[in-house]
């Protein structure tokens, strides 16, 4: 039973390369189902592990690694089908290289071992994921409503991405300057 929330988890990761095929193959209403599906099963692992009583360190490594997974797979499966701007992709991409590799310098050289996600880092993930739901909407069930609410998305998106990108730079310059953390 303690496995169940992982065994939910684990079920997100496959939904990535199903939604990146069903994409490929212009099935849109199938991938939109299936990041619907992944989603809920996001909200369902969460619900298990509280009342289940099960929270170890594999879900929590995992959880977040296949949410992002299969937002990155869907983005990039989007971009090759020409539904995202190469552009938004690069600007997603660029963002997730620099909180890598400035949470691994802080940790590396300041022995820095907490970097939590900021509001902007979680408004921007909120609007990248509103981003491929109105994507695929828009595709799935074309309409000029969704179309202008996918136009919406990808400038929220675009926007929040890139400032709090800038953020986590200004967290990131902050944090090196502070005293070194003897472990």
């Amino acid at each position: 039973m303690r496995h169940i929330p992982n065994l939910i988890t684990f079920l997100r990761l496959i939904a990535a390369p199903l939604a990146a095929w069903l994409l490929a193959e212009a099935r849109y209403r199938e991938a939109l189902s299936v990041v619907i599906l992944a989603g809920i099963t996001d909200w369902l692992d969460g619900f298990a592990a509280r009342h289940l009583k099960s929270t170890d360190k594999t879900g929590v490594i995992f959880d977040p690694l296949a949410d992002k997974v299969l937002l990155v797979v869907v983005f990039v499966a989007l971009t090759v089908v020409h539904l995202v701007p190469f552009w938004m992709l690069l600007l997603a991409l660029i963002r997730d290289v620099v909180i890598v590799v400035g949470a691994l310098l802080l940790r590396i050289l300041r022995n820095i071992k907490k970097f939590l996600p900021s509001i902007l880092g979680k408004i921007s993930t909120f609007f990248q994921i509103m981003l491929v739901l109105m994507v695929l909407l828009d595709s799935a069930f074309p309409h000029p409503v969704f179309h202008i609410l996918r136009i919406a998305a990808l400038a929220l998106a675009a926007l929040f991405t890139f400032i709090s990108g800038v953020d986590y730079i200004r967290r990131g310059i902050e944090m090196s300057r502070r005293p070194t953390q003897i472990p």
